[in-house]
Formats: structure tokens, C-alpha cells, sequence
């Protein structure tokens, strides 16, 4: 098997070009709904219909989107979906894997243990019925439950409010930080493209060294790679910072932020 890579130009789109990557040589296509560095929403449907059109299996990640909006997986006609349960309310080391059923029934397990066969002899092992062929071993059953439990929170306030509320933090953000001097935002500033994440980079600040100063003003923000140095080396920003929104933050706390981040480059230093 060969991996190769769509890239994506500076503000975080696919190009014509690197779609038409996905040919009659594809077989698996895996690609994130939402991306975790620029925020940005992808057009699932069309991806997945493109590498359905060559016969590939569509994989698709929504660790970043199912928090945020309406997730739909036989909408998107995906044959894969998966997403975590820590990013969305529920308990660490929980999430989902969705499968189509005819090829999860024509797939091996990939962990063997307790409750996952159906009949074991001597040179022969017959496996479960779905989804219990998958679920080797004891099951993290109370995380399972407050999984759900975040589920219901969610779907209780409405997705949809969900992402109308993250649109106008975001939007407010962008806005301000338009505004302020040696900050560069990556990706998109169309914050209808966008779910609550901003990441940005400060002209002469590391930004282990912008977290450090914002968190002594009691503001949380990633720095580092985002467990994507790929795309960090295809933009040639080896680090960055991330700004992330959601259903418990408010405007206030956005205006906060953009008073206290022209103090960054203050404290390092620069005059201006």
C-alpha cells in the first residue's frame, strides 16, 4: 500500500488538484470532517461521493465536528465514522466507531479476548455476531453511559444552537484580532467556514511562550503542533497557537482574550 497525501492551500481548502488524487488506484480515502488546526468544516458528502466513484472505502474523522453540528453518517453515506467522547462533555478514553454493517461483517477483529467468539475448539475459532465480534474484553461500561448522557446534554440544547453560538464567538473574535498588530490567524477568517477554533501565530513569540503568558491571565489556549506535523510542515508554521470556543464560553470571555493578547509580545519584550 501506498499513502499519499491531499494537501490543502494557505487558507485550509482542498484543491481541484489534490482531489483528483483520489483515482481507480484508491482504496481508502480517510479524511477529517472538521479540521483540528484550522477549525474549518470539509465537504463531507462530495469527498465521500468521489471516493465511492473509484471504489474506495470513505473513513471519515469527527472527533472536531460531532461536538459541534449535526452529524448525520448515512447522510454523508460514509462507510466509516469515529469521534471521541472527551471532546464533547462525555469522559475521557470513551468514543465511537461506526461501520457499515455489510463490511464490518466481512471484517476480522482486531482484538481478541472475552465475549468476542462464538465457539472455540482446539484449531478453530467461529466469532461473534456484530457488534460483539468488535468489543473484546471487559467494556468501559460507566464510560459508556456518560457518553450517552453528554449525548442527550447536547442534543437537549440543540446542535444547531450549538453551531450558531460558536459562529458568533468565533465571528468576534476574528474580527478583534484583525485588528490587533503581528497577529497572523491560519486558515480561513470566514467564520461560516470555521467551528469555534482559531489558530494563530505571534511575529517573535514561541508559542509555548504565548500560552505561558496568557494562561498567567487565567486564559487557556493549545500551543504546539496539534498533533499535526505534517500540515504544519506543508504550511511551514512548525507551531502555533489555538484559540477554541464552545457551548460554555461567552462573548465577555472573548473580549477578555483580545485585551490580554497584545500583552504577549508587551512581556517578551517588544515594544510594540
Amino acid at each position: 500500500a501506498v499513502l499519499d497525501y491531499m494537501y490543502l492551500d494557505e487558507e485550509g481548502h482542498f484543491t481541484e488538484e489534490d482531489l483528483a488524487k483520489i483515482d481507480d488506484k484508491t482504496k481508502i480515502v480517510a479524511f477529517a470532517a472538521v479540521s483540528n488546526v484550522f477549525g474549518m468544516k470539509r465537504p463531507v458528502k462530495e469527498i465521500v461521493a468521489k471516493a465511492h466513484s473509484v471504489g474506495a472505502i470513505a473513513i471519515v474523522d469527527g472527533a472536531q465536528s460531532t461536538p459541534h453540528m449535526k452529524t448525520d453518517v448515512q447522510d454523508m453515506d460514509c462507510d466509516f465514522f469515529a469521534f471521541s467522547g472527551h471532546k464533547m462533555c462525555g469522559s475521557a478514553s470513551t468514543g465511537v466507531l461506526y461501520g457499515k454493517k455489510a463490511i464490518l461483517e466481512d471484517m476480522e477483529p482486531f482484538l481478541l479476548g472475552g465475549d468476542m467468539i462464538e465457539y472455540v475448539k482446539e484449531q478453530s475459532t467461529t466469532f461473534n455476531e456484530l457488534p460483539f465480534k468488535f468489543e473484546a474484553g471487559s467494556q468501559n461500561v460507566e464510560g459508556a453511559v456518560a457518553l450517552h448522557a453528554a449525548i442527550d446534554y447536547l442534543q437537549d440544547l440543540g446542535m444547531d444552537n450549538i453551531e450558531a453560538h460558536e459562529e458568533e464567538l468565533t465571528r468576534h473574535c476574528l474580527e478583534g484580532m484583525k485588528k490587533i498588530p503581528h497577529i497572523h490567524i491560519i486558515g480561513s477568517t470566514d467564520p461560516t467556514e470555521k467551528t469555534g477554533v482559531i489558530t494563530f501565530t505571534i511575529d517573535g513569540v514561541h508559542p509555548h511562550d504565548a500560552a505561558t503568558i496568557l494562561d498567567s491571565f487565567g486564559i487557556a489556549i493549545r500551543s504546539g503542533h496539534h498533533c499535526a506535523q505534517p500540515l504544519g510542515a506543508h504550511l511551514g508554521v512548525e507551531a502555533s497557537n489555538r484559540a477554541s470556543f464552545y457551548i460554555y464560553n461567552t462573548l465577555e470571555e472573548v473580549d477578555y482574550f483580545l485585551e490580554k493578547l497584545p500583552l504577549v509580545r508587551k512581556q517578551m519584550g517588544f515594544k510594540d
